[in-house]
């Protein structure tokens, strides 16, 4: 939770030199390069591999930094990302046949309205567009989640790496269709020490640990 928490401020720091897309094709990149050489592919489909990593490096990551770059703010992105509990929960009862206890049913309407009241008094510099985008992400993350679980009591540190290898196309397709060459060359000219850094620590503390870690936990509870 501390890694996540702090991850949205160095995303914003990162945002401020380069493109959104640029952003989440480096942070996925620098997550399997050299990382890749070192775990040995985890032994599950490659669907399940290209699953995860387009669920959570398009979906999630590409979507959530996009919503990020001028949309909505990174304190409330932090909390309305979180709504995906509420779609997990449900994927996880549609597919999976799991069921709620009465206290659980509890705490997510406690849940509910907290967020209500929290994007009812917004600072005013979130836009529609920021929060429908941030619920698009918490989709694609819910359904990594349902991904990851099926994939069992793997190596996480491999899984987040060799799934990663699926993310790092398709955002680079899309950074450079969507913002283009020269936006991309300078956001690269122009990135200083502070931009790698956040890039790096999106790639190794989010998520080679972080993910890793929560990757784990879904398999195990």
């Amino acid at each position: 939770v501390a890694v996540w928490g702090t991850n949205f401020v160095v995303i914003k720091l990162a945002l401020g030199q380069m493109p959104p897309l640029l952003v989440a094709t480096l942070r996925f990149a620098v997550a399997v390069v050299p990382a890749i050489f070192f775990f040995p592919r985890p032994q599950v489909p490659w669907r399940n591999l290209a699953a995860y990593g387009l669920l959570i490096g398009v979906g999630q990551f590409g979507v959530m930094f996009v919503a990020l770059n001028g949309h909505i703010s990174p304190g409330l992105a932090s909390l309305v990302i979180q709504i995906q509990v509420f779609f997990t929960i449900g994927l996880a009862m549609r597919l999976s046949g799991e069921r709620l206890q009465g206290v659980q049913w509890l705490a997510l309407a406690m849940a509910t309205a907290g967020i209500g009241i929290i994007v009812l008094h917004t600072d005013g510099s979130t836009t529609l567009l920021g929060l429908g985008l941030m619920l698009v992400a918490a989709l694609a993350w819910a359904g990594g989640n349902i991904v990851s679980r099926q994939a069992g009591q793997v190596n996480m540190v491999a899984y987040v790496v060799w799934s990663s290898l699926f993310a790092v196309p398709p955002l680079a397709l899309l950074c450079l269709a969507t913002e283009g060459w020269p936006a991309i060359s300078a956001g690269v000219a122009g990135a200083g020490w502070g931009t790698w850094a956040a890039v790096a620590w999106q790639a190794g503390a989010n998520a080679l640990f972080g993910y890793a870690a929560w990757g784990w936990l879904l398999g195990r509870y």
